[in-house]
């Protein structure tokens, strides 16, 4: 099937009490392990692609991937961009054939990340593409528990923020962070619930990875519709190519380097489609 907008995946995952995977992916091979877990497991997937590794990928040859892998999957995917900066590098990515897009001004002023919200928004319904935007900050999970917790999202701005931009998804700050904590993170149940409850849209949390599975289950049981999830990901392809270059001092086919990445990257996708799934009907 082709790709979808990832609104469509987050009404159905509120319908029936699931959280939507949000992998980040940068080559065909972490494309291809995030697809066929989505396969086995039965699950609607968004493919993401962090704005730093688009020079790296590029938006067309992402969205060339990402097109053909979801005619080959029986369940349905979204390609969106993570943490795009500018309205210009949103509108590259739809251009180029994205089905979602995610603008992250949470470091400006309000004003302005209201301001060029509107902007993306407008541009990507009009041709059928969804948005997600981020108010609070999401930072480097190297940060100690307290630095973490000072840009934790306010409930009620979040619930003006949404209403006034139009968005599909709003990302938001509970005590999750990007990468390996140095502590345990302290996950803000209490402001979460406030946010499920009076935001009116769907929630995201950013910093799936290392977080412990526990308050993973807890988050999809309060009803977060959207996950993301990039180091656990990117750690298990790697740990995957160190096995195997590490099993012979002699050539390895090239071929088996990258299956062995992608293979191993599918297990950690598996686990976490686990996690999301708990309370699905």
């Amino acid at each position: 099937m082709p790709l979808v907008p990832f609104a469509d995946l987050l009404a159905d995952a509120l319908k029936h009490h699931y959280t939507v995977a949000a992998f980040n992916v940068l080559n065909l091979e972490t494309a291809q392990a995030v697809a066929e877990a989505a396969e086995r497991s039965g699950s609607p997937l968004i493919m993401q692609v962090f704005h730093a590794h688009l020079a790296h990928s590029g938006a067309d040859f992402m969205a060339a991937i990402a097109e053909i892998i979801s005619r080959h999957t029986s369940v349905p995917i979204s390609l969106s961009l993570d943490h795009g900066r500018s309205y210009e590098q949103a509108m590259m990515c739809i251009e180029n054939g994205f089905s979602g897009v995610m603008i992250d001004l949470s470091s400006s002023d309000y004003e302005k990340n209201v301001e060029e919200t509107k902007r993306v928004v407008s541009a990507a319904h009009s041709r059928g593409v969804s948005v997600e935007a981020e108010l609070g900050k999401v930072i480097d999970a190297s940060s100690s528990v307290e630095e973490i917790g000072r840009g934790m999202t306010d409930p009620e701005v979040a619930a003006s923020f949404a209403a006034e931009t139009g968005i599909d998804a709003l990302a938001v700050s509970i005590g999750t962070a990007h990468g390996f904590y140095a502590d345990k993170p302290q996950i803000d149940f209490p402001r979460l619930e406030k946010l499920l409850s009076i935001v009116d849209c769907p929630i995201v949390v950013h910093g799936g990875s290392d977080t412990p599975d526990d308050d993973v289950i807890r988050m999809v049981g309060m009803g977060i519709s959207k996950l993301n999830v990039g180091t656990d990901l990117m750690m298990g392809y790697e740990n995957g190519l160190r096995r195997i270059l590490s099993s012979s001092p002699d050539f390895i086919d090239l071929q088996k380097v990258l299956e062995a990445g992608r293979d191993a990257e599918i297990e950690v996708c598996l686990h976490k489609f686990g996690l999301l799934n708990k309370f699905r009907i």
